[in-house]
């Protein structure tokens, strides 16, 4: 009998619904979508081989490949921070009445500060636009929503590759599994968080580009069509919904926008493993890593 095979569709389709898609994703999108995610993950993991030591393969090596990136490291260590502090929290909570001892910091961020010399990979004194304006996309969906359509949303933007619903170490391996059935790489716990983190990463910057390929295509001779603000809610509303009324009809937002289409991912992927004009290449080919999402 032949193992089940591994996916993420499940958890990516509310992803997508988290992150601005429909309340319910194109199958096909979701199906499409994961594809990407997993291929881009074994490239991590193909280029992270290139720094280990042919044993283990911790989060050092997966974290170093992001250095050249400042945006996306500063990112990822408030990601370690708040892991952190939620953590601490957990712990005094459940040791209220005994000794408390100080939680140590997460390895992962010394080695970021070791490999920080100039200070602005953990820098996070200056405003980081994109997540800023994924945080109003959700606000502006969550005003359109009743009691119980918000619940729902807010459930599907907490869902991750490493999600609670079973324990820390079911759900590491299940992504080891996904991403490599074969077990030819021994990867750590600490680099499959990290490997998780990059999946999440990876399918909310596919969302973001699709959300802007649909409003490339809507965008007519309108002197405010280039006004950032407008894709924040271009999957689920109609610029009626966005502008008319102190109490517009939001009844529309599940049913009248389609979801995001394969054809709208196919074009964000043509953007993005097309070398922009200017790029310095020197007639050779660009790494690999030039065409990865979460680096």
């Amino acid at each position: 009998m032949e193992p089940q095979k591994v996916t993420y569709c499940t958890e990516i389709s509310l992803m997508m619904f988290g992150f601005g898609d429909s309340h319910k994703p194109n199958p096909e999108t979701v199906r499409f979508v994961e594809s990407i995610v997993l291929r881009q993950l074994r490239t991590i993991v193909h280029e992270a081989t290139r720094y280990w030591d042919g044993k283990l393969l911790g989060g050092e090596e997966l974290i170093f490949l992001m250095r050249k990136n400042k945006w996306k490291m500063r990112r990822f260590v408030k990601y370690l921070n708040l892991k952190h502090l939620k953590t601490q929290c957990e712990t005094e909570m459940n040791a209220e009445f005994q000794t408390k001892t100080p939680q140590s910091r997460h390895p992962l961020l010394e080695f970021i500060e070791r490999i920080d010399e100039t200070g602005e990979l953990t820098d996070l004194s200056e405003l980081d636009e994109v997540i800023h304006r994924r945080q109003v996309r959700a606000d502006c969906i969550s005003q359109a929503l009743d009691d119980s359509k918000y619940l729902e949303f807010q459930k599907a933007r907490c869902v991750s590759f490493n999600s609670r619903g079973t324990s820390r170490s079911a759900n590491l391996e299940k992504l080891r599994a996904w991403i490599d059935p074969k077990k030819q790489i021994n990867t750590s716990g600490i680099a499959l968080e990290v490997l998780a983190y990059y999946a999440y990463q990876t399918v909310a910057e596919i969302i973001d580009y699709a959300l802007l390929v649909r409003m490339d295509a809507r965008r007519s001779s309108d002197p405010l069509g280039n006004l950032a603000g407008l894709h924040y809610t271009a999957a689920m509303f109609v610029g009626e919904h966005r502008f008319s009324g102190s109490n517009p009809d939001y009844s529309r937002v599940y049913s009248g926008q389609p979801p995001i289409t394969v054809a709208e991912i196919r074009e964000v992927m043509r953007r993005f493993n097309v070398p922009q004009a200017g790029r310095l290449t020197f007639g050779g080919r660009l790494p690999e890593t030039s065409f990865l999402f979460a680096l």
